[in-house]
């Protein structure tokens, strides 16, 4: 079991994220030549209510194996942009390997996404992973008013390129985590919603399991207790559980994720936060 495990589940997502920040520009010049065209069908856009996170919103998580302490993660809503006319969220995920774990499997990963602010949906998604020897890029960009998607993917064995249709409203696996954190999350009903990762559409369902008290390196919360099952790209499927534990409150701030495999567990603990952070957090140069 290597540290990519605990990348992997790290976000109820697949594969994790991220390598050196770039900017939406850079990001999508090196993407596929033909990008969604926005349709004039008659697609409306939802409106939904978010008081849970803001732009500024920073969370630094450990990421442990037992009682080694294998890296650090970290989730943040960097700022507000405009994509496709409309005001979206850039939220950005970086994981990085300690210096232990450097060793023999060095990772620097790092995801960004962008979310629109009035339907919670993604406009794009973009990765970056650098584990060991194992190197990837990828995007995707999602036309939601056609309903269509292009995804592109580069790696060793070359690119390659895949377009198709998606439900509306669509999400990524990065902005999976902010939509569900926005919904009513009440013991005994679960969230289900459409995410597209790697090119394919999954259906996401989040199972709300009760409240429970958890103490984290950051502090003591009253927690609601989620578990996410989903069948996608690099997914742990059927060989693992993976549980999140979010703030009982109006934030609901995820404080605790916690895998079991075959041969032991993972956690993710939060180690600090803040609503109003100005200046970004760059775990990969450190």
């Amino acid at each position: 079991m290597t540290f990519r495990r605990a990348a992997i589940l790290f976000l109820l997502l697949p594969a994790a994220v991220r390598a050196a920040p770039r900017s939406r520009a850079a990001a999508s010049a090196t993407g596929p030549s033909v990008a969604p065209v926005l349709s004039t069908s008659s697609f409306s856009w939802r409106a939904e209510t978010n008081t849970t996170f803001a732009a500024g919103e920073s969370l630094l998580f450990e990421i442990n194996y037992g009682f080694i302490t294998g890296g650090w993660a970290t989730l943040e809503v960097r700022s507000t942009e405009t994509v496709h006319g409309r005001d979206a969220w850039r939220i950005v995920s970086q994981v990085r390997s300690s210096k232990k774990v450097d060793v023999f499997y060095k990772v620097r990963d790092l995801s960004e996404t962008w979310m629109d602010v009035g339907s919670l949906c993604t406009h794009q998604f973009h990765k970056i992973m650098n584990e060991g020897s194992y190197h990837r890029e990828a995007e995707s960009r999602f036309d939601q008013t056609g309903g269509t998607f292009v995804y592109w993917n580069r790696g060793k064995g070359g690119q390659s390129t895949v377009q198709g249709k998606v439900p509306p409203f669509v999400q990524d696996i990065l902005t999976s985590l902010y939509y569900v954190r926005s919904r009513p999350l009440t013991p005994g009903r679960d969230i289900s919603v459409d995410v597209n990762s790697g090119g394919k559409t999954w259906s996401l369902r989040v199972e709300v399991l009760g409240k429970e008290k958890v103490k984290v390196p950051a502090g003591t919360f009253p927690c609601v207790h989620v578990r996410p099952l989903l069948a996608g790209e690099g997914l742990f499927m059927q060989t693992g559980k993976l549980e999140v534990w979010l703030t009982d409150d109006a934030r609901r701030m995820p404080v605790l994720l916690r895998s079991k495999v075959w041969v032991g567990s993972f956690s993710a603990e939060l180690l600090e936060y803040d609503a109003h952070r100005t200046v970004p957090r760059d775990l990969l140069t450190r």
